[in-house]
């Protein structure tokens, strides 16, 4: 945590609100004019083809392919099944991805003022147990060397400073945890939050594992830890005398920016390891301009030239003792079909139920929060009072998550123009409705909503803006509900069959790097050890 100057909210505050508020009624009224002279786009995942999957409207294989091994998806745990197969000899294998190119929700873009994430943009510090973690950040010369066998970070990957801001009471003060215009009740809430979860990061069970730990299959299943998975972090806080409308809206962020959903919805067991699963004593972070792309393009290499890329698997069947895949091209209009020897499914469970058969009752309770990112560019930044431009610049009770500044690891740091991207996960609703609002209302609409939210911390900044870059990604990521994590539901959902291997970050029950990256080594591990074993 850290410590901004003192600030306090007086009658200058008061006339400045109001002034602001007045002042956003021109705003709205003007904004279609000023927005129409942006350069404005609309990207996402390829959700129309993906779409096809429910109606299965693709045209007849023409001709058959045998593989031996094939990696259904390209993201990270596919990618990092990929790598573990080559690592240990393994090269006859192809990767299939449906979009142009790999990475999933840790894919990228890029202008002629910086590089920019779509959606995942930093790695926290691994935990010092997380050895096959720290083993692939080692070979990437992303930990250049060790003192005291404690990994040293390539500094150029460290987050600069200033690392953080958040915008309240119309001041951007340093950090995210907010310390502006709160009471002492307030201020207590904030202690006893902070004294409650370092007890929670160091508390074993019965088992003598963490409560809470980083890949999660290395947590305790003691039940009074496992329980927690059975109430809302909004309950837990009540059990707990913290509910507390400010610590409320800060867990509110931190759960929506984890699991796209808040305190009212998810899991008190996933919330509190947002702040428990992690043991490095470092809160640092690892990031680049292009966000986790940077970590896909490590990944990557080892499946260079073995990618099918714009292809999409749309039946997978198990037939005399092989995996029989029908698979469309988008790029020739043509199917085919892939009989392989065994197959790594990298794919959500959104996407598996229509490509297995009797799949789709095991995977009903896997929920995906949609999400609404935006890469702007903004010729000036507004000035507003407080803390300077930061790495992660966070406005309080937002409708996003704030906005990163994807510059912020260039040497020239403020050099204009500024590259920002925006992050909003769709939730207040359920999440299909959210969803179907996502791609239903217009291009316009999203335009206004992100604009809008921008103008309050910085007045004026439509003005600045050179162009927008909306992403919509329908099934962001996978949202823990309570009795979801260490469900029956889920553990049958993970379970291989005989050549067929799952692997992918919602099965671990949250969508993090380090649960992908494990699902994608334990996924190959397994297929090695079982081909090893019937040879």
């Amino acid at each position: 945590m850290k410590n901004g100057a003192n600030y306090k909210w007086n009658r200058r505050d008061f006339i400045k609100t109001t002034l602001l508020s007045l002042a956003a009624i021109p705003f709205i009224q003007s904004c279609t004019n000023s927005v129409e002279k942006l350069i404005f786009k609309i990207t996402g995942t390829n959700h129309i083809l993906g779409h096809r999957l429910r109606t299965s409207d693709f045209p007849k294989p023409t001709k058959t392919i045998n593989e031996n091994i094939v990696i259904i998806g390209g993201g990270i745990s596919g990618l990092s099944a990929a790598r573990y197969l080559s690592k240990n000899g393994i090269n006859d294998f192809k990767v299939i991805e449906l979009e142009n190119e790999v990475g999933g929700n840790s894919s990228a873009g890029e202008n002629s003022h910086s590089k920019y994430p779509f959606g995942a943009h930093y790695l926290p510090l691994p935990n010092p147990t997380d050895t096959e973690l720290i083993s692939f950040l080692n070979q990437e010369n992303i930990i250049t060397h060790f003192e005291d066998e404690n990994p040293i970070f390539n500094e150029a990957y460290l987050c600069f400073d200033p690392h953080e801001r958040l915008f309240i009471k119309n001041y951007w003060q340093e950090g995210i945890i907010p310390k502006y215009a709160l009471n002492e009740e307030d201020l207590r809430a904030f202690e006893k939050f902070d004294e409650l979860i370092s007890e929670l990061k160091t508390i074993k069970g019965n088992d003598n594992l963490f409560a809470f730990d980083i890949p999660i299959n290395k947590a305790s299943k003691d039940e009074q830890f496992t329980n927690l998975d059975k109430i809302t972090l909004a309950e837990w806080l009540i059990q707990n005398d913290l509910n507390n409308e400010h610590l409320n809206i800060y867990l509110n962020y931190c759960c929506k920016d984890d699991y796209g959903i808040g305190v009212k919805k998810v899991s008190a067991w996933a919330g509190l390891h947002y702040f428990c699963g992690r043991k490095n004593s470092n809160h640092n972070v690892l990031t680049w301009p292009e966000g986790n792309q940077f970590l896909v393009e490590k990944l990557a290499k080892y499946s260079k030239g073995k990618q099918l890329k714009n292809e999409l698997v749309y039946q997978i069947e198990e037939m005399e003792n092989k995996v029989h895949l029908l698979v469309y091209d988008s790029k020739t209009n043509e199917s085919k079909t892939i009989i392989a020897n065994q197959v790594i499914v990298a794919t959500p469970q959104f996407v598996n139920k229509y490509l297995i058969k009797n799949r789709k009752d095991v995977v009903a309770d896997f929920e995906y929060a949609p999400w609404l990112t935006a890469t702007i560019v903004v010729k000036k930044i507004p000035l507003s009072e407080g803390a300077p431009l930061s790495w992660d610049n966070v406005i309080h009770n937002g409708f996003g998550l704030g906005y990163i500044y994807n510059q912020h690891q260039h040497l020239h740091q403020y050099k204009p123009p500024f590259v920002l991207t925006y992050y909003a996960a769709l939730s207040e609703k359920d999440l299909l409705t959210e969803r179907r609002n996502l791609y239903s209302k217009s291009d316009e609409y999203w335009k206004s909503i992100i604009l809008s939210d921008l103008e309050k911390a910085h007045y004026g900044i439509t003005d600045e803006i050179e162009s927008i870059e909306i992403h919509k990604k329908g099934h962001g990521m996978i949202s823990p509900f309570p009795n979801f994590i260490f469900s029956e539901k889920l553990k049958q959902a993970s379970q291989n069959t005989k050549n067929i291997y799952f692997a992918h970050s919602d099965l671990s029950g949250i969508s993090i790097f380090e649960e992908a990256f494990h699902q994608g080594i334990n996924a190959a591990k397994k297929l090695i050890d079982e081909t090893t074993l019937d040879t």
